[in-house]
């Protein structure tokens, strides 16, 4: 990677159904910027969602979520000041409403990269069934909803969207495809 794009600020931002692998790849993104001597962060969503929301079985708060978008591209923006070079940020950013309010409360002006991870319902319960830390999410009939009412929104995310099928790919072969998207993207522009 040249010198001219680690010094660039960049913020990508991954979002998808619950099960598609969010939060491991953004994981994967940052260790493997910070393996090319770039400093990274990872802003989880769902924590700065419980930051605000202190009843844990919760989260169809609208209001806070908004808070939450707004909050998350606040903690980015001091990233970015801080001196970190890449912040990743993961959770719900699919819809151009969700987007908006993470933009809007963007200071830094920084032109995100916005990436929209998918996997099949077959492979989201299986993903859930096998992690004990899921809530409510491994219920099959809630996760089953929850696609159906994203589908539109997975399959008709801008065209400027990086998309990856995690069920297709390993978690680094995403991260790899993330990373070199982003920096080739940082060096033209």
């Amino acid at each position: 990677m040249s010198k001219r794009v680690q010094n660039r600020r960049m913020v990508i931002v991954i979002c998808g159904p619950i099960a598609s692998g969010k939060s491991t790849v953004a994981r994967a993104v940052a260790r493997s910027f910070e393996h090319l001597g770039t400093q990274a962060a990872v802003v989880d969503l769902d924590l700065v969602y419980e930051m605000l929301e202190h009843d844990r079985a919760a989260k169809d708060r609208v209001e806070k979520w908004s808070r939450a978008r707004s909050a998350a591209a606040a903690l980015t923006d001091v990233l970015l000041d801080d001196g970190i070079g890449v912040v990743v940020v993961e959770g719900d950013f699919l819809t151009q409403e969700e987007r908006a309010e993470f933009l809007n409360a963007l200071p830094s002006g920084v032109a995100p990269l916005f990436v929209t991870v998918h996997v099949s319902i077959d492979i989201a319960l299986q993903r859930v069934r096998h992690d004990p830390s899921r809530g409510i999410s491994r219920d099959p009939g809630f996760l089953r909803r929850h696609y159906e009412q994203l589908e539109d929104a997975v399959r008709s995310c801008p065209r400027t969207d990086l998309v990856v099928d995690t069920g297709s790919v390993d978690v680094n072969e995403a991260a790899r495809t993330i990373v070199e998207r982003a920096t080739n993207r940082a060096s033209t522009s």
